[in-house]
């Protein structure tokens, strides 16, 4: 599996996992992994099985299917984990449901989901708020506002509803901001503060 690891002599380990449709190198991985040298982490951007050959064609693709793309970074953390390295899984979008389903076999120290997609947009009945039971580990959830993929559960709350995480889940909202943590264009200054406060959430966390 192709990566990139920055910072390997770093106290701790983060392995970053990419969402669906940009890859681990857009302007919102290459930030937050630098965010993460900065606490003095190793940071490890692995490629799923179809960004390899997005990179090998220049063609775009659609994402494997979960066992592939599971089986693919239990092998990577196989290998890297065998220096029992303190590891914290972050993800954005797909990558953060990817990590749910390794996070207790290695032991993680924390898990971190950068947009965490409950649902389909458009699609409130198929929910993925049950995926978040699948680890143990401390929980941090970072969403948008305005993100489409957690509309029905940012309306309950807006309408009095409780929404219940299981009990290790932390859930934060950055106001105003899209899946991608951007603010709207109206507001475009607004995004580098939105990031910076996604950063301040996630050293809270694991520091």
């Amino acid at each position: 599996m192709r990566y990139q690891q920055q910072n390997p002599e770093g106290a701790f380990r983060i392995v970053f996992l990419h969402g669906s449709g940009g890859g681990p190198d857009t302007a919102f991985m290459n930030f937050f992994a630098e965010q993460g040298i900065a606490l003095d982490a190793e940071v490890v951007r692995p490629d799923f099985p179809y960004w390899e050959k997005v990179r090998e064609t220049g063609k775009p693709r659609p994402p494997n299917k979960m066992p592939m793309l599971v089986d693919a970074v239990d092998e990577l953390l196989s290998e890297l984990q065998q220096d029992k390295k303190s590891v914290v899984l972050m993800g954005k979008s797909l990558g953060s449901r990817v990590m749910l389903r390794l996070a207790d076999k290695y032991q993680v120290k924390a898990v971190i989901a950068l947009g965490f997609p409950f649902h389909p947009p458009q699609k409130p009945e198929k929910s993925r708020f049950e995926e978040l039971e699948l680890t143990q580990a401390p929980g941090l959830i970072l969403q948008g506002t305005r993100d489409p993929f957690s509309k029905p559960i940012r309306k309950k709350m807006e309408l009095g509803e409780s929404v219940e995480l299981p009990e290790n889940w932390q859930l934060q909202w950055l106001e105003g901001a899209d899946h991608g943590f951007a603010a709207t264009k109206a507001k475009a200054d607004n995004t580098p503060k939105l990031w910076q406060e996604a950063v301040d959430a996630i050293k809270e966390f694991i520091q």
